[in-house]
C-alpha cells in the first residue's frame, strides 16, 4: 500500500490500531447516500455527497468497525459523470487497500439504485446498477434474495466466488438482505419471516429498503404492525429509504440520508448509526447516532413591503438584507468548504409589478457574486396585491 493512500495519511498504520476483541462486534449503518446527485447543477454540491460517503469509511476506521451496512440508494440514479464515478471507485479501492479488506461493505439496492428511468430513457433490462459494477470490482458485497423461491431458498449463503447470496456471517452476527421490493412490500413480510433461520448464540440483522407508515408526513410506508412477526427472528432491522432518522422500539433503525438530497432534507435529523454488540449468548446492543460533516444550510425569508418598480431596486433590497449574515470579503472563496452555506431564499410580501418580474437567473448570479454562499435556491411566495387590497378594504370598512 502506498503512503499516498488518503486513509494512511489520516490514520497511519491500520494494523497498529486495530481492535482484536472477539466478544464485541461493531458496525456502521448508513443509507441514502445518493452518489451522483448533481444538485442544482452545482459541482461543489455533487462533491458534498462523495465527501459524506468517504466520511463513512473514516468513521468505521476510528471506531474499529467489523463491517459497514449500506441500506440502499447508494447512488441517486443510473446517470453518473465519469469523473465522479472514478472518485468513488478510488475511495473504495483505497479503503480496501488500507484495511486489507477486513471491514467489508455490505449493501442492498434501493429504488434509486435500480430505477428504470434516467433523463427520459427507459432501461428495459431490470437489474442494472452501479452497485453491481462495484460488486464485480470486488469493492463491496451486494446481498439479494430470490423472493420467488421457497422460504428455505430465498436467502442462500453468500458465495464470494460467484458474488451471489442473501445472507452472510461476520463473527456472531448474521446479516440478511435483499433489493428494494417496490412500493408495497407488506406482502413479502411473512415470506421473509419464514426464510430467516433463527439459531441460538447469533445476533440477527435484516437489511431492507422501505419506510414505516407515519414516520414522514404524507409519505407512504409499511404498517408497523405488519412487521411485528419479524421481531421474533431479527434483533436489528436496518432500514434505508426515508431521509429522516428514526428509531422504533429499540429494534427498527433508519439512519436517514448522509447529505441533504433536497431542500426538505436540510431540516431533518440524519446521519449514520454506530452500533456496538457485546456478549456471546446474551447480547447487549448500544446504538449511537452521528451527524456527518455536511454542507451548512441557511433558510432566509425576505418580505417585500411594497411592489418594487425597478429591477435594480429589487436586487439591491435582497442583497442588502442578506449581507448581514453572508457578506463576502475580497478573498477568493474555497467553495469546497462545507462551512460555505447553501442558501434557501424565500421571497414573500408584495409581488413586483408584471413589467418588473423577477428574473431568478440574474438574481442568483448577483447573490453568488456578492455573497458568501455556494449556491442559492429561490422560492417566490408573493401575495396577490389586489387580494391584499380587498382584504384591507374589508377590514377597514
Amino acid at each position: 500500500m502506498s503512503a499516498k493512500n488518503s486513509f494512511f495519511t489520516l490514520y497511519g498504520d491500520f494494523n497498529k490500531n486495530k481492535s482484536k476483541n472477539q466478544d464485541t462486534t461493531i458496525f456502521i449503518h448508513a443509507s441514502d447516500i445518493h452518489l451522483g446527485s448533481h444538485q442544482y447543477r452545482n459541482e461543489y454540491r455533487a462533491d458534498d455527497f462523495i465527501r459524506a460517503f468517504q466520511e463513512i469509511f473514516c468513521v468505521s476506521i476510528i471506531h474499529h468497525a467489523d463491517f459497514i451496512l449500506l441500506g440502499g440508494d447508494v447512488f441517486t440514479s443510473l446517470e453518473m459523470l465519469p469523473g465522479k464515478l472514478t472518485k468513488i471507485i478510488n475511495i473504495l479501492t483505497e479503503f480496501k487497500d488500507y484495511t486489507g479488506g477486513t471491514i467489508p461493505i455490505i449493501a442492498i439496492e434501493g429504488n434509486h439504485d435500480i430505477r428504470k428511468f434516467s433523463r427520459g430513457v427507459k432501461f428495459s433490462k431490470r437489474g442494472q446498477s452501479w452497485l453491481k459494477l462495484l460488486l464485480n470490482l470486488d469493492l463491496l458485497i451486494l446481498l439479494d434474495g430470490n423472493m420467488e423461491a421457497p422460504p428455505n431458498s430465498i436467502y442462500l449463503p453468500y458465495d464470494s466466488k460467484h458474488k451471489k447470496g442473501g445472507k452472510i456471517q461476520i463473527k456472531n452476527t448474521i446479516i440478511y438482505g435483499n433489493h428494494y421490493l417496490g412500493e408495497d412490500p407488506e406482502e413479502y413480510i411473512p415470506k421473509i419471516t419464514k426464510a430467516i433461520e433463527k439459531k441460538e448464540n447469533f445476533f440477527y440483522i435484516l437489511l431492507q429498503h422501505f419506510g414505516i407508515e407515519g414516520q414522514m408526513k404524507n409519505v407512504p410506508g409499511i404498517n408497523y404492525n405488519k412487521l411485528l412477526s419479524l421481531r421474533e427472528k431479527v434483533d436489528y432491522l436496518a432500514l434505508g429509504h426515508y431521509h429522516l432518522q428514526f428509531i422504533l422500539d429499540d429494534w427498527v433503525y433508519n439512519p436517514g440520508s448522509t447529505e441533504a438530497a433536497c431542500s426538505v432534507d436540510s431540516n431533518f435529523k440524519r446521519g449514520v448509526f454506530i452500533v456496538k454488540i457485546t456478549g456471546k449468548k446474551h447480547y447487549e446492543k448500544k446504538v449511537y447516532s452521528l451527524r456527518l460533516i455536511n454542507r451548512k444550510n441557511i433558510w432566509k425569508t425576505i418580505y417585500f413591503p411594497y411592489s418594487f418598480k425597478n429591477k435594480e431596486d429589487i436586487k439591491n433590497y435582497i442583497t442588502k438584507n442578506l449581507k448581514v449574515e453572508m457578506n463576502r470579503s475580497g478573498d477568493e472563496l474555497d467553495l469546497s468548504n462545507p462551512e460555505i452555506p447553501m442558501l434557501y431564499l424565500v421571497l414573500k410580501g408584495w409581488k413586483p409589478l408584471l413589467k418588473y418580474k423577477l428574473n431568478e437567473r440574474d438574481l442568483k448570479a448577483e447573490i453568488l457574486k456578492s455573497l458568501r454562499v455556494v449556491d442559492v435556491k429561490i422560492y417566490q411566495k408573493f401575495s396577490d396585491p389586489i387580494k391584499n387590497l380587498n382584504d384591507f378594504l374589508n377590514i377597514t370598512s
